[in-house]
C-alpha cells in the first residue's frame, strides 16, 4: 500500500489502486483504477456509484514478452503469413481487398500499416514480426494482376496470380 499514491482526482471520490509487475525492467503500472461517487451522472445515470478499471495491454504484453511468459504454441506461431507491402494510398487500398480474399482462405495476412514508399523499412517490418512471406503490390501488378512474391529466409523471388498465391501460402 502506497498512501501518497494519487490518480483521477477529478473524478475518483474513494480508494484508488495502481497494480505494477513485479518483475520485469518495466517500473509503470499495468492496471489501475478506483471508485467513484455519481461519475455516471455526466452520462445520463444520476446517483449511482462504482468501480472502474483500466488495463494498459500494451504493458502487460511488454512485461510478458520480456520474462518469456507466452506459451510456446503462441510463441512459435508467426502472427501472419505474408505481409502485403505498398507504395501509396491506391496500392495500400488495392493491398486490403488482396488480404480479405486471402483471409476469407484461411491465410493470415496482413497490410504494411504505414503510407511509406521505403521498402527497406517494410520489409524490416517483416523481418522483426518473422512474417515469412512478403507481396509486393504496386501499379505493375494491380493492373496485371500478378504479384511480386519474396520468400524471406531464402530471397526467391517469384510471381503469382492471385489463385496461384492462395495455393503456395496455403501448402
Amino acid at each position: 500500500m502506497d498512501i501518497t499514491l494519487a490518480r483521477g482526482l477529478n473524478y475518483y471520490t474513494g480508494s484508488i489502486f495502481e497494480v505494477k509487475a513485479t518483475a520485469g525492467s518495466l517500473q509503470s503500472s499495468i492496471l489501475g483504477g478506483g471508485r467513484y461517487d455519481d461519475l455516471t451522472g455526466v452520462f445520463g445515470l444520476p446517483d449511482t456509484s462504482g468501480v472502474g478499471i483500466s488495463f494498459g495491454i500494451d504493458r502487460i504484453y511488454d512485461v510478458l514478452e520480456e520474462l518469456s511468459l507466452f506459451p510456446e504454441e503462441v510463441k512459435s506461431a508467426a502472427s501472419s503469413k505474408l505481409l502485403f507491402v505498398h507504395f501509396d494510398e491506391a496500392t495500400q487500398l488495392y493491398c486490403f481487398n488482396l488480404a480479405r480474399q486471402l483471409r476469407s482462405q484461411g491465410i493470415a495476412c496482413e497490410v504494411y500499416p504505414e503510407l511509406s514508399k521505403k521498402l527497406g523499412k517494410q520489409f524490416d517490418y517483416a523481418n522483426r514480426k518473422a512474417i515469412p512471406y512478403v507481396c509486393v503490390i504496386g501499379s505493375n501488378e494491380m493492373q496485371n494482376k500478378r504479384y511480386a512474391f519474396k520468400t524471406m529466409a531464402s530471397g526467391e523471388q517469384q510471381e503469382f496470380s492471385l489463385e496461384q498465391l492462395i495455393e503456395h501460402l496455403k501448402k
